[in-house]
């Protein structure tokens, strides 16, 4: 039986505390069950103070063998620790992402820096990755690296990813047997989109100016007409926003997950590398 082990970098870099606290409570603990080693690359994150603190990422952190933080050099440096003493490894990015590139900590938290596809193919030496789940956007932009670095299989969306919570869905999948590819398909439900989409009406909204918008045409932005186009186009998007689509379209296309290498693969596969 081959030896297993996770890796989870999680780290958003958020300005603002409320949406880092949304970020925090994602149940990052269920990337690190049942396998024989564990790394954790976080921040800690308490809310309140004294007896009354609560810590959000406790019940991940008793479940890691190992915790550091999410910096660039410790990514690779457990990469390449893991792949010495021979384990299978599952990768999880929690992060925001650009085009072959997603954020990582410089040390403190806010102190932000990225990860480049360069980076990691320069200071990580192949090892036996069984599959990489990333919920960056453009996270399909880094598949091609992570199959290079020895990937059986990597998911990323391809573009901006508007559906971040879909990791739940792709873990009960995925250790219930599933292969890689379907387990990303079924995650990716109403359930999430609903959501997300009725948040996008709000911030199109928020941001009229940076569009040239106003709110009678932001309750719009999910329809297939010029202002949702331009919308997605003005903010989030750019030249990757396709004529013709609707914005549930357009958000749909965009957090689409393509998969690098195999995506027949599952928890239970005997791989060989």
């Amino acid at each position: 039986m081959a030896k297993t082990a996770s890796l989870v970098f999680f780290y958003f870099g958020e300005d603002s505390y409320v949406n880092r606290i949304a970020q925090e409570t994602v149940p990052v603990w269920k990337a690190l069950e049942g396998y024989d080693k564990t790394v954790l690359l976080r921040h800690e994150t308490d809310i309140g103070s004294g007896k009354m603190k609560i810590e959000l990422s406790e019940k991940a952190e008793k479940l890691a063998t190992v915790l550091d933080i999410p910096t660039k050099e410790n990514l690779a440096k457990y990469l390449n620790e893991l792949g010495a003493e021979g384990y299978e490894v599952d990768v999880f990015i929690f992060s925001h992402g650009w085009k072959n590139t997603f954020r990582c900590s410089k040390g403190t938290y806010g102190d932000n820096g990225t990860v480049s596809q360069a980076y990691l193919e320069a200071n990580v030496r192949p090892l036996q990755i069984r599959m990489v789940w990333q919920c960056n956007c453009y996270g399909s932009t880094m598949n091609d690296c992570w199959v290079n670095l020895g990937a059986k299989a990597a998911g990323g969306s391809k573009f901006v990813s508007f559906y971040p919570t879909r990791f739940s869905g792709f873990m009960k999948h995925w250790k219930d047997g599933k292969s890689f590819g379907t387990a990303l398909t079924r995650s990716d439900t109403k359930l999430v989109h609903t959501p997300a989409q009725a948040f996008m009406v709000v911030e199109a909204a928020r941001r009229a100016k940076e569009w040239d918008g106003n709110a009678l045409q932001a309750l719009k932005v999910l329809g297939n007409n010029d202002h949702s186009r331009r919308f997605f186009r003005e903010c989030w998007n750019g030249d990757d926003v396709p004529d013709g689509m609707s914005g549930k379209q357009i958000m749909n296309d965009s957090s689409l997950m393509l998969v690098g290498g195999d995506r027949n693969i599952t928890c239970n596969s005997q791989v060989t590398w």
